[in-house]
């Protein structure tokens, strides 16, 4: 069986990186997801209790986080792609843990909000989760030997 991607020697050293999904792909596909996800929240109206639960305020930063992450994932060169895919998988998995904590300690009935997020529900925690998990370890993970390389206006 046969490794896909590419083999890269500098030095003494050889690094395998795999094709996949690189930091502009991610904000690019995700920005979208959530774009969509916050433009949905204003036109689907949902309630404590169902499946998934988005208030005015989830609906307005998923969509402003949406077009931010789309227009990084465009403009940005991919050190800075990196550090704000990071900062959106650490405040989305922070969002995720804090969400599975308050619903297991409170009657979710009621309506659990983290600030501005609605967590009462375990598939939206999950949906954090996932979220913070994908942004967070494509930041992690170079996929190209160019993330290495400062200085070369090489948007990745």
């Amino acid at each position: 069986m046969g490794m896909s991607g590419m083999s890269v020697t500098y030095g003494g050293v050889t690094k395998r990186y795999s094709k996949g999904l690189t930091s502009r792909r991610c904000l690019l596909i995700f920005g979208l997801v959530l774009a969509v996800a916050g433009a949905a929240g204003f036109f689907v109206p949902t309630q404590p209790g169902d499946l998934y639960t988005m208030g005015i305020g989830q609906s307005i930063f998923f969509l402003v986080l949406g077009l931010a992450s789309m227009y990084v994932g465009e403009v940005w060169n991919s050190e800075y792609k990196r550090i704000f895919a990071g900062g959106i998988g650490v405040f989305f998995l922070a969002v995720a843990i804090a969400g599975f904590v308050f619903s297991h300690y409170t009657d979710s009935r009621l309506g659990i909000d983290l600030w501005i997020f609605n967590v009462e529900h375990p598939w939206e925690n999950t949906a954090h989760l996932i979220l913070g998990v994908i942004y967070g370890g494509t930041a992690i993970y170079p996929r190209r030997f160019r993330d290495y390389s400062f200085g070369t206006n090489v948007s990745d």
